[in-house]
């Protein structure tokens, strides 16, 4: 895989499980890098329930940080990419992990769509990836921080994925463009 820097960042998540399953689903593809913004317990690493749920990937817990702030977990990111189930009417542009990905890399898209604006300009030496709290998905003014909005396609009557499941696919998609 590329030697590519690559964050997972959580934002105010609320369930230990699903930390434990964030951190199995980044080992099982390949990463390792993951922050906590604020997460709804300090001690969400050390919880019995995130290591049952973290499933022997207990190295990634280990590594992983928790901050405050957005601004602290984005330090050293180059490309960042928001995941949202609902596009928005302003902020960046919503695309598929895939034909992101594909743009991103230079690679020919499966659509028209022209290449990265201002991306293109300066390398990306460090992607991330963010994701919003279970109970209330992301904030607008997180996704405008954002170069692009990764959108799932997903069934229109039910598209809410739960956490560790949105992230393994994002990781899974990442992995295979890499």
């Amino acid at each position: 895989m590329s030697p590519m820097r690559t964050r997972f960042i959580l934002i105010e998540t609320s369930h230990p499980g699903n930390v434990g399953a964030a951190a199995r689903a980044l080992k099982v593809m390949g990463f390792d890098e993951m922050v906590l913004v604020a997460p709804r317990y300090a001690n969400v690493l050390r919880k019995e329930e995130t290591i049952q749920r973290a499933s022997g990937a207990n190295d990634v817990l280990d590594k992983t940080r928790i901050v405050d702030t957005l601004e602290e977990a984005l330090d050293g990111i180059s490309h960042l990419c928001a995941t949202a189930m609902t596009p928005r009417d302003f902020g960046p542009p919503t695309r598929s992990p895939r034909e992101h990905f594909d743009l991103l890399l230079g690679r020919p898209a499966s659509s028209s769509e022209a290449p990265l604006s201002g991306v293109a300009a300066e390398p990306i030496s460090s992607i991330g990836f963010l994701f919003g709290s279970e109970r209330f998905g992301m904030k607008n003014e997180d996704v405008y921080k954002c170069h692009v909005a990764l959108s799932i396609p997903t069934n229109p009557q039910f598209g809410s994925l739960n956490l560790a499941a949105a992230l393994q696919l994002i990781a899974y998609e990442w992995r295979l463009a890499l």
